[in-house]
């Protein structure tokens, strides 16, 4: 079931290529032949992503998490336009590969997810920065981001261990998203696409 919740957001796909991709494809398949799927729904392998920056979410305006420059009563597109804007020009200044770690599967009342984190100190810090500079250029303020944890969804809650995922994994340039709902991510370009144009 895809639930209408439409937003913005800037996130890293996992590559298709990768050993953690083809690990994670024997979970989901595992999940789809189980009886989880009677109460969570699972993204589709494709739309595995690790966020960047959250964005916004139309059913969320209040300050803080909707931009300071644009009224709380703006249409959505408004700010897809106004995001497209600041971005097309952002240079993100990261260089790929990303390197992460898998810190744990984590099961909650909203799902299941794998906890990631930098590889080490050097990455943490390329990893959070760009967080920084897009809540200043976004104007919505990043809270916590010395503290947030970065994470892959699987599911929107199991036990057993999966040996084959790997520890380490890449991850690509970030790119702007608009989004319906959780399954219908559409890209828009990758942040270091036009900078440097004017």
């Amino acid at each position: 079931m895809c639930y209408h919740f439409p937003g913005n957001t800037i996130i890293c796909h996992l590559p298709r290529d990768g050993q953690l991709y083809k690990a994670l494809l024997s979970i989901h398949a595992k999940l789809q032949q189980s009886r989880f799927t009677e109460f969570y729904t699972l993204p589709p392998p494709s739309s595995w992503n690790r966020t960047v920056f959250d964005g916004v979410c139309n059913q969320r305006r209040k300050v803080g998490v909707w931009p300071k420059d644009l009224a709380l009563d703006a249409p959505l597109y408004s700010c897809h336009g106004l995001f497209s804007e600041k971005l097309c020009k952002f240079d993100p200044d990261i260089q790929t590969p990303l390197r992460m770690a898998v810190a744990g599967i984590i099961m909650s009342k909203a799902g299941i997810r794998l906890d990631l984190a930098p590889v080490d100190a050097a990455e943490e810090k390329r990893l959070r920065e760009p967080r920084d500079r897009l809540s200043e250029l976004l104007e919505i303020r990043a809270k916590g981001n010395e503290s947030y944890v970065f994470h892959l969804a699987l599911a929107y809650s199991f036990g057993p261990g999966y040996p084959d995922i790997p520890q380490e994994f890449e991850l690509g340039l970030p790119e702007i998203f608009y989004f319906d709902g959780m399954f219908a991510l559409h890209r828009q370009f990758h942040l270091n696409e036009n900078a440097g144009v004017k």
